[in-house]
């Protein structure tokens, strides 16, 4: 599948990308229910019954379609479900970027970068789209499902770095262990593109929604993508900020600009400290929860840091 054409491409790097990707020995690469699955998006006429035969054939994406479709955050309504409800409640693109996730997080990569915490990489990943849920029930704008998708493969381009370039990548993960800087600086600097643009391309190739897409693409500059101020884009993408700075902060080492990047979007999100704080120590034990559930280690989380 080719990407939209109306990816939006301000830097003029999706020809820069898609060199870089037909060149790749590997990439991450979904497999077995989430390629079903991806076919059947394409087909508008895909009949709920289909989809419910390929959801049960995979047992952990149906624990993962239950307990997100079940969930609290899910606008305050945690009754309980079954498979055919959680399937029309969540949607067909929300349900792919589930299995999307299962089928990679556990892919035996053939060469290793030295540098990239694989495991991290996906409780990050889990970490944000249960903190973009969160978000979404204080900002009614917000759908769910758009949220949960966007939080969970919004930074798949970091996962594609190590794949297809590990060597290099773990050279460049390296270099900003030992001297610092910003990671998206450093990879344009290095490949001419950063993991953001390269996640907008992965994510249009698997037949995610542009609008999604593109969210990804800006995610780090919500302004700087031309987005109405009102639109839902300009909504996701400054949530999506948000809650990328809230997993930093809780899950890692996170720099000084994390913390000022969070505190800046909550202002303009209008979201006070001490919600932030809510939403933080509600989303540890679903994240410990989640791992569980998937098969990855139960994190170690940091003192909540916001002040």
């Amino acid at each position: 599948m080719r990407a939209p054409s109306s990816l939006s491409d301000s830097r003029g790097v999706v020809g820069d990308i898609r060199r870089f990707l037909l060149k790749a020995e590997a990439l991450p690469t979904p497999k077995g229910t989430a390629l079903k699955l991806m076919e059947m998006a394409q087909d508008p006429q895909a009949a709920i019954e289909a989809i419910l035969r390929v959801v049960q054939s995979d047992p952990a994406l149906t624990g993962f379609v239950l307990r997100t479709a079940s969930s609290a955050a899910f606008h305050g309504r945690n009754e309980g479900l079954d498979l055919r409800r959680s399937v029309l409640r969540l949607g067909l693109d929300a349900i792919r970027s589930h299995a999307l996730m299962l089928s990679m997080v556990h892919q035996q990569i053939r060469t290793v970068c030295p540098g990239f915490d694989y495991p991290g990489f996906w409780l990050a990943s889990l970490h944000t789209a249960i903190l973009m849920q969160m978000l979404s029930k204080r900002r009614p704008a917000l759908q769910i499902s758009d949220c949960f998708t966007i939080g969970l493969l919004g930074e798949v381009g970091r996962l594609a770095f190590a794949t297809a370039a590990p060597e290099e990548y773990g050279r460049l993960l390296a270099e900003l262990h030992r001297d610092g800087g910003e990671l998206a600086v450093l990879e344009r600097d290095r490949f001419g593109f950063d993991h953001h643009e390269l996640s907008a391309v992965l994510l249009a190739d698997w037949g995610i929604p542009t609008t999604l897409a593109e969210v990804a693409y800006y995610q780090a500059d919500p302004e700087g993508g031309s987005f109405a101020s009102d639109s839902l884009q300009h909504h996701l993408a400054g949530a999506l900020q948000l809650a990328t700075c809230l997993s930093r902060l809780t899950l890692s080492q996170a720099s000084e600009s994390d913390h000022d990047a969070a505190m800046l979007r909550a202002a303009i999100l209008d979201l006070p400290s001490d919600a932030m704080h809510e939403i933080l120590a509600a989303s540890i034990p679903e994240l410990r929860d989640w791992a569980r559930l998937v098969g990855l280690p139960v994190p170690q989380t940091h003192p909540l840091p916001l002040h």
